[in-house]
């Protein structure tokens, strides 16, 4: 009997013990006396957020009809979403009327890679297409280009570089100085300065040169290489006998427009230009484009292009047809032109 209960006392002491032990856990784990192991938290690689899209801008010079191309191209890609600084980086370049800088500035843009370049001048198309034409890249939009087939980049409007699209501005030239006739019949000579070497006043002038002859004038030309030789060239038109002054859209000139304004108000002889912007800072009357809105509508190719929505290959290009007149009355008075009110009634913009 006592050997029996030693027996039951032994094996209820073995069970306890027992029931005392803590299961050691596996060398390398820790186990929590309160609470199952956690399960291990996993986080999913944030996406990274897509770059901004590049654009560079590049135009030979500042002057109101190439400001107001861009302006119009920028306010194009607002609206279509593309603001600078927020969803898009521009950047800006102006090679301050030196034709060879413009090299410089499309190299610079290929090799930083953007991703759309926006040529405003007919030298800045040049120096864009010569920089990627190796590349057939980054995409090309031109404007305020009088010809995009004279500088050589494109043979027709539907026969063009893949990568290169945008409006040709071919301004009036012919119905600019046709209003020379109109309001000065007894005129006989013209005066007109431009620069070779701008693709665009090459063109200009081969139109204006039959024009003038079409209409009974006689042209007298200066040429210039820079905006600092514009008043010197109209002092020599002067003296050559010049009863009339014709500017057309060469950039150099219209840089240097303040210079010629001044010659023309000095000896009283009429201002016409091509350009409607102008008659603001001082041409009697002028005939052209609406700058702004060819921005506007080369901007709209622009945010297309960056949309990814545009096969540039496939588009031709196309003729800006909006134009406007536009007449600065105070300077009529002071360079001696009489503005009849039968004309008046076809102006879109007077200035005083």
């Amino acid at each position: 009997m006592k050997q029996r209960l030693r027996w039951m006392l032994l094996l209820g002491m073995a069970l306890l013990l027992a029931a005392c032990v803590v299961p050691t856990a596996p060398r390398g784990e820790l186990v929590s006396s309160s609470e199952a192991p956690a399960a291990a938290a996993t986080t999913a690689p944030a996406e990274e957020a897509a770059p901004l899209p590049v654009v560079g801008f590049m135009k030979l010079v500042s002057h109101p009809a190439l400001d107001a191309e861009q302006r119009g191209v920028v306010d194009a890609l607002a609206v279509a979403g593309f603001v600078d600084g927020e969803t898009a980086i521009f950047q800006f370049a102006n090679a301050e009327g030196d034709i060879a800088t413009l090299s410089t500035i499309a190299q610079k843009y290929v090799d930083d890679g953007v991703d759309l370049i926006v040529a405003t001048s007919t030298p800045a198309l040049q120096a864009a297409f010569n920089a990627t034409k190796d590349l057939g890249g980054p995409p090309i939009v031109f404007n305020a280009v009088t010809s995009p087939y004279a500088a050589g980049v494109a043979a027709a409007p539907d026969d063009h570089p893949a990568w290169v699209i945008g409006i040709q501005a071919l301004a009036p030239v012919e119905d600019a100085l046709a209003l020379v006739k109109e309001l000065l019949p007894d005129v006989q000579t013209v005066g007109y300065i431009y620069n070779p070497a701008e693709a665009n006043s090459v063109v200009n002038t081969e139109l204006a040169v039959p024009t003038a002859e079409e209409l009974g004038l006689t042209f007298e030309i200066a040429t210039v290489s820079n905006s600092g030789e514009v008043q010197t060239a109209a002092e020599a038109l002067v003296s050559r006998g010049v009863e009339a002054f014709f500017v057309s859209t060469d950039s150099t000139v219209v840089a240097g427009l303040e210079a010629l304004i001044k010659v023309a108000n000095d000896n009283d002889i009429p201002l016409f230009a091509n350009d409607p912007s102008s008659a603001q800072r001082g041409a009697a009357v002028a005939l052209g484009l609406d700058y702004y809105q060819d921005g506007v509508d080369t901007g709209a190719l622009a945010a297309q292009i960056l949309a990814g929505e545009l096969d540039i290959a496939a588009t031709p290009i196309e003729r800006q047809r909006k134009g406007s007149l536009a007449v600065n009355t105070t300077a009529a008075a002071e360079q001696g032109l009489e503005l009849p009110e039968a004309f008046m009634v076809r102006v879109d913009t007077v200035f005083e």
